[in-house]
């Protein structure tokens, strides 16, 4: 007998705030489509680790001097101060900040269980190509947020997908245990 489950994806985002993850529209004027294009080439750096195309490209994006950082970091200020513990943005410090491009001809378009080593997490998602399903990110469990009731119901969902929406930016505690779904054309 083989039993296969089916893993909720949660879309509406006052359910997705009670398992503690918000997300909100990424600013009009950053250009989304120059980023991506831009922050999915290949680097020197990349192919010296990961030039075999098998697996995503990772690329540092603190090292791109004109990254908009202070745009985004406006945009989301306001979402940052009502759902986490802080009051302004001098409070928060970037630490790391990085790219990842997922492509279908590479081998491995997963990221396996984990947390990050963060204390929030802003995901940006700067565009989905049409026709690919999956690389939603699979939560595991609840993280509170302030300002929100929990979910209704018993215990709630132990695990579900929440879907990337170009030009959106996906928020949540660093700590909560998450993973990213393979791509499939």
């Amino acid at each position: 007998t083989t039993t296969t489950t089916t893993t909720t994806t949660i879309s509406d985002d006052q359910e997705l705030a009670s398992y503690g993850i918000v997300r909100i529209s990424l600013p009009k004027d950053l250009d989304t489509k120059k980023w991506s294009k831009e922050l999915s080439q290949p680097t020197p750096m990349n192919l010296t680790f990961e030039g075999d195309g098998e697996y995503a490209f990772y690329r540092n994006i603190m090292e791109e001097p004109d990254f908009p950082f202070d745009l985004i970091l406006r945009a989301i200020e306001p979402t940052l101060i009502r759902y986490f513990p802080i009051q302004t943005l001098e409070e928060i410090r970037l630490d790391d900040a990085f790219c990842v491009h997922y492509n279908t001809n590479q081998y491995d378009t997963s990221g396996a269980k984990h947390t990050d080593p963060s204390d929030i997490t802003a995901n940006l998602c700067l565009e989905k190509s049409p026709g690919v399903t999956g690389s939603q990110v699979k939560f595991y469990g609840r993280q509170p947020l302030e300002n929100v009731d929990p979910p209704l119901g018993q215990q709630g969902l132990t695990e579900f997908l929440v879907e990337q929406i170009e030009g959106f930016a996906t928020i949540h505690w660093g700590r909560h245990p998450h993973e990213t779904m393979k791509l499939e054309a």
